[in-house]
Formats: structure tokens, sequence, C-alpha cells
């Protein structure tokens, strides 16, 4: 197997073992999360507050003082888009990531945008569906799990791209040693 194949396969395994391929049944809440520093948790909660500090960005889900802090640093800032500290506030999200203790408040450090999801609004039956409540929350459960199905395709669609130019970039610099 030459090099450059063996570099490709390392770097596929890497995209598909990211921090955001959890299990959504894992979930826990930020009140939660002092019970698991040390260990990989999925949180799901609402963004309270949304501040940039320097040139990174930090969530807090939940109230204080049951919350937890999502730092979103400066060398991946870029792939959350330009205001991520506005995108995320207010909204339900579910993150992927070691929970650790930073200055006494549980804290998940993102370095990749697809360990950090939007959790779908609930959403309205159409005309001539069923009004039975239990369906609809069954619906709107599937719904938001083929969401974050599509949502991990496509992030890991992305970095697969982004890992075959990278891939081209390093086999052109060393050209003869295929």
């Amino acid at each position: 197997m030459s090099r450059a194949v063996a570099l490709w396969c390392g770097l596929l395994l890497v995209a598909l073992v990211r921090p955001g391929l959890a299990d959504p049944a894992e979930t826990i809440q930020p009140s939660e999360a002092p019970q698991f520093v040390g260990r990989k948790k999925v949180v799901e909660g609402r963004v309270t507050a949304a501040q940039r500090d320097g040139n990174g960005v930090r969530l807090r889900l939940g109230d204080a003082p049951h919350d937890l802090s999502v730092a979103l640093l400066p060398s991946w800032l870029n792939d959350f888009g330009a205001a991520p500290e506005r995108d995320y506030l207010g909204k339900t999200v579910r993150v992927t990531g070691v929970i650790r203790s930073f200055r006494g408040t549980p804290e998940i450090v993102v370095r990749d945008p697809a360990a950090i999801q939007v959790v779908g609004a609930a959403t309205v039956p159409a005309a001539g569906t069923t009004s039975d409540p239990g369906a609809a929350a069954s619906d709107s459960g599937a719904a938001a799990a083929d969401s974050w199905v599509r949502q991990r395709l496509d992030a890991l669609d992305q970095r697969v791209r982004q890992l075959e130019q990278r891939l081209q970039q390093l086999e052109s610099a060393t050209p003869g040693q295929h």
C-alpha cells in the first residue's frame, strides 16, 4: 500500500471517530455534567448566555449554578460562522465532547462544528394528519433523529472532502514518492 493511501485511510478513520459521533441516547442535562468530568458525553440544553472572549466564544447551557460552559476556541472559530455567539443564543443545542472542569464550572471544548448541533423545533402536523399527541411526538422525534443523522453525514462528507484536498496537497508537495 502506498504511503498516500495509508495516510488517506488514517485520516478517514480519524474523521469517523470524531467527538460528534457519540450515541445521542446517552444525552444528559447541563446540571448533570459535574458527575461526568473526564468522560465523553452528549449534553443537551438551552444556550442561556453567549459572549465573545478575545477571539474565542463561550456559550452557557442551563442556568447558574447548574450550568455547563461550551468553549469555541480561536483556532477553530472560523469553522463556526461569523457570529456563533449570536447564532446559538436562545437555542437548544446538543454538544458532544469530554467534560472537564474549568474554574469550577463543567466545560466542553468544541473544536469541530459537527460536535454542536441545534436541536430542531417541534414540527406542526400537516393538515389531514393524526391529532394524537403521542403519534405527533413520535413523528417529531423521528424527524429530529433523521435531521441529526443528515447533519452528521453532511459534516462527515465535508470533513472527508477537506481531508482529500489536504492529501492532494501533500501528494503534490512530494512528487515521485507515491
